[in-house]
């Protein structure tokens, strides 16, 4: 699993090589659309899929297509992430996945040259959204929640108020904090992060 900017920031550094056929906006929507479960509205079964490959993604339109890139960028950089031992030089804690998640996000914010691109995208609820029969309120929530997180690289405060937004308590937002900083100075993580995205291409074929 990875994190939203992550996903915006590992799929845009693809699209073009893989999805040039898709129309980028619903494919990127589609792309940010499966975490909504965040929000306890929607069961992680109805978004997320297993042994997809792209080549799988061909006939689909570009919302589905997307979404189901999700699960193919989740799986790559979890498996990325295990086998280079990263848990192993984390802090302990029972939220350290998240943490890490939250990291590569701030790390990867600088490649995407343009976020506006992306906030503007989500200034739109497509159909195909609501065909997944999640209430507009919530809808709305979740892109109004990618816009505020979207503003600017992540920081304590920024990662405070999405981490609230989906959900969790003021305790764990802040041990999510302690370990980011935590991880910050250790350069051998840091590296596999960058590589992460630097082979990225490469782990998805």
């Amino acid at each position: 699993m990875a994190a939203p900017i992550t996903h915006i920031a590992l799929t845009e550094k693809i699209f073009d090589k893989f999805f040039k056929d898709k129309i980028r906006k619903d494919f990127f929507i589609g792309t940010s659309f499966p975490d909504i479960r965040y929000l306890k509205v929607i069961d992680r079964d109805k978004t997320h899929y297993k042994d997809l490959s792209i080549v799988d993604l061909g006939n689909d339109e570009s919302f589905s297509a997307g979404v189901k890139f999700h699960s193919i960028l989740d799986h790559a950089r979890e498996k990325f992430i295990v086998e280079n031992n990263t848990y192993s030089l984390c802090p302990e804690s029972k939220y350290i996945t998240q943490s890490l998640k939250i990291l590569e996000d701030e790390i990867f914010y600088q490649h995407v040259k343009d976020w506006t691109i992306y906030t503007e995208y989500l200034n739109e609820i497509l159909q195909a959204e609501r065909n997944y029969r999640v209430a507009e309120k919530d809808l709305k929530k979740w892109h109004s929640l990618l816009q505020q997180y979207f503003q600017k690289q992540p920081d304590e405060d920024a990662v405070k108020n999405f981490t609230l937004g989906i959900g969790f308590t003021e305790e764990v937002t802040s041990e999510i904090n302690e370990n980011i900083a935590k991880m910050k100075t250790n350069k051998k993580i840091i590296k596999i992060i960058e590589n992460l995205y630097k082979n990225f291409d490469l782990l998805i074929t």
